[in-house]
């Protein structure tokens, strides 16, 4: 996984504008007021250089400021493993912070039920549909990237930020 350093959080491209993260995924932009004065490419660019996903930008739209307009930022469907990647480590923080111990083979229905959820939100992201990914193919290696998270972070002294949803 590409080392990401923005989590959760808004981050200020060299443009001005600003893209919200969660779980180093962008999901938004803002122009905060400022006009849509910057080619989208550019803003393309910018965002993919920080996130290191491909994305591209919708509809822009008036938000709760009357001067402020809002785009959803959609990652590419070539980068759909990555996104997923992403949330399973997610996902291994919150498991940490909620029973302080790696997940093990008695975790099942933490595995299956947080892949299903995740899975949904990677397909979101990515402005994709059901159907058009296996659900069944990206399974084992979710497993595997979220248990083998939870081992390091219950062996490290760092404590994961965790997010509430």
């Amino acid at each position: 996984m590409a080392n990401v350093m923005v989590q959760n959080d808004w981050e200020r491209l060299p443009s001005g504008f600003d893209v919200e993260f969660r779980h180093g995924i962008p999901i938004r932009i803002s122009d905060n007021g400022k006009g849509l004065t910057i080619s989208e490419s550019v803003l393309v660019e910018e965002i993919t250089a920080i996130a290191r996903l491909h994305v591209q930008l919708g509809e822009w739209k008036s938000d709760e400021h009357e001067d402020e307009y809002k785009a959803r930022v959609f990652v590419s469907g070539k980068d759909f493993a990555e996104v997923l990647e992403r949330l399973a480590l997610s996902s291994a923080a919150m498991f940490i912070d909620r029973f302080h111990k790696p997940v093990d083979a008695g975790d099942v229905d933490w595995d299956r039920l947080e892949y299903l959820k995740d899975f949904s939100a990677a397909l979101d992201h990515c402005g994709l549909v059901g159907g058009e990914i296996d659900k069944d193919a990206y399974l084992d290696g979710y497993i595997e990237i979220m248990h083998r998270e939870t081992r390091r972070l219950a062996q490290s002294a760092d404590t994961p930020m965790v997010e509430p949803e």
